[in-house]
């Protein structure tokens, strides 16, 4: 997954003329000093958990942990004398990060969460999702003399496993085993440019390859 970025069209004319005059390798030294400048800018985001539009990203439904962690290592920078892109050159982060951000759905099955995950421990104490899920279905337990009641949180991560809150939960509900299942994905992006940020590198990135070339 590569991100194409392009500032020629908010040159002045008169500079996008001086750019189609530059020797190849001049083009792609500035295709090279943007896309690095782009990389910096999605780094930033990554690190923010903020959009191209600078709005927070949807936080994770479960947990507490930042989204994407470790992705802005992997990110490479690519250019030529056409231009510059900027993304991740190994399948999998490119594949997480496209459906980051563009809010595609994930297919799961049994097998890959397994492959993912690792296989559940079945008679670990259940979860507290489990547990809270329990509670919302109303599910209560015999006492001492035949009379039910619903447990409290800490009864049912003490007593019961996790093989037995999900075969629970799975009864309650009238469910068979999933054997495939879509998780729908918001769309956090990250990757590229956004106006603003375009509108400053057009100048800043040109001037900044006049100077290299009159130095050189």
């Amino acid at each position: 997954m590569f991100t194409r970025v392009d500032i020629s069209g908010h040159l002045t004319l008169s500079r996008q003329f001086q750019v189609l005059k530059m020797k190849p390798a001049e083009r792609r030294r500035m295709a090279g000093i943007m896309a690095r400048k782009v990389r910096t800018f999605s780094r930033k985001r990554l690190r923010a958990q903020r959009d191209l539009q600078g709005q927070p990203w949807e936080k994770r439904k479960v947990g507490r942990q930042k989204m994407l962690r470790g992705m802005s290592k992997r990110m490479r920078t690519r250019s030529d004398s056409r231009g510059a892109e900027v993304g991740f050159s190994d399948a999998v982060t490119a594949k997480i990060g496209y459906a980051h951000q563009h809010g595609v759905p994930e297919q799961w099955s049994a097998g890959k969460a397994e492959k993912v995950y690792g296989k559940p421990d079945y008679s670990a104490p259940c979860t507290r999702r489990q547990a809270r899920a329990l509670k919302q279905e109303g599910y209560k337990v015999r006492m001492a003399g035949g009379r039910r009641k619903k447990p409290t949180m800490k009864w049912m991560l003490e007593n019961l496993t996790l093989g037995q809150a999900g075969l629970i939960l799975r009864q309650m509900r009238d469910e068979e085993p999933k054997k495939s299942w879509v998780i729908p994905l918001t769309d956090r992006s990250f990757l590229g440019a956004d106006q603003r940020e375009i509108d400053e590198l057009a100048n800043t990135v040109f001037d900044e390859t006049l100077r290299r070339i009159k130095r050189a």
